[in-house]
């Protein structure tokens, strides 16, 4: 688990069929440990001071940005004592956004995503969604676009700075709208106005 508060931003140094290699800060990952790259939780198969290896399925080569990019965000597992400054991001990227506009204002960055129509239920405007693991609030919904508003800081601390209109943007829903989503389509077993009464 994971909150969406970027630790590093790291360069991937070599990239296979079945993995990727990342150079990154390794003093508190060893094998086998969970992390974030770019939003999708991987599994370190090999740890080297400075450099870890990522075991990549096919399947999530082909529903991230995994196989292109060359820098990513990195964040290390949610710990017990640890404050959740963002929200609950799990690392199961929904698949790929596309940036279709940047706007600079006055003290920050204004970034437009169009969505496949599959993820409409799960982008709530006030609601959470994380962007290459980067956790933010969605600011504006028109048609099949949101926006999201990018401080000055996160900028700096994610690999924001270097996207560009075009580019492929790793998106997970927050997973409790997944699960209610889930649970409202399930046949006689969703969310009723009578069950609502019920519980409230």
């Amino acid at each position: 688990m994971f909150t969406g508060i970027i630790k590093e931003v790291a360069e991937i140094r070599d990239r296979s069929s079945s993995s990727v290699t990342v150079g990154m800060d390794t003093s508190a990952v060893k094998t086998g440990d969970s992390v974030a790259v770019n939003g999708v939780c991987l599994t370190a198969s090999l740890v080297k001071k400075g450099e870890a290896v990522f075991d990549v399925s096919a399947r999530t080569f082909q529903l991230t940005n995994l196989s292109s990019v060359k820098t990513v965000n990195i964040e290390l597992p949610l710990k017990a004592e640890d404050y959740i400054s963002g929200h609950f991001v799990t690392g199961h990227v929904d698949g790929s956004v596309k940036l279709v506009k940047v706007e600079d204002a006055a003290n920050f960055k204004k970034l437009h995503f169009a969505f496949e129509k599959s993820f409409s239920p799960f982008i709530a405007l006030r609601g959470s969604v994380a962007l290459d693991g980067i956790s933010l609030t969605v600011e504006g919904i028109s048609g099949g676009v949101f926006s999201v508003n990018v401080i000055p800081e996160t900028v700096k601390r994610t690999n924001l700075s270097g996207r560009k209109a075009g580019d492929a943007v790793n998106f997970e829903a927050d997973p409790l709208a997944r699960y209610i989503v889930n649970n409202m389509n399930r046949p006689g077993e969703g969310i009723t106005k009578e069950k609502l009464k019920k519980w409230l």
